[in-house]
């Protein structure tokens, strides 16, 4: 398991919950994820004009010191940390191989 100490971030995650009047998206009230860790990663590929970014990240949550609950309803979602949204991929839940209890959430963020 891992120390409570090494995981210094904090974000928000918010649920899609279908359109607003306008046919915006609408998201319901956010979800504070704290402590967790945020493993933010950059990338290139490409040169000259047919160049592409891919800032695929994760966001780890211990449900030892996050409690929380998280399911595929969250997937389309928007996470935000310090003004910065990212879209909701993929959750996936890792399990302890011997006692299949919950250990952590993987959030995968673009």
């Amino acid at each position: 398991m891992i120390d409570k100490r090494m995981l210094t971030d904090s974000v928000t995650i918010k649920k899609p919950v279908g359109e607003d009047d306008w046919g915006k998206e609408a998201y319901s009230e956010p979800l504070l994820l704290s402590p967790c860790k945020f493993d933010r990663s950059f990338s290139h590929s490409g040169s000259g004009n047919h160049r592409s970014e891919s800032n695929s990240s994760t966001v780890i949550v211990y449900h030892k010191y996050c409690p929380v609950k998280l399911d595929k309803s969250f997937v389309g979602g928007v996470v935000e940390e310090d003004g910065v949204s990212y879209v909701v991929k993929n959750i996936i839940p890792q399990y302890h191989p011997l006692t299949s209890r919950l250990l952590a959430y993987e959030i995968e963020v673009i």
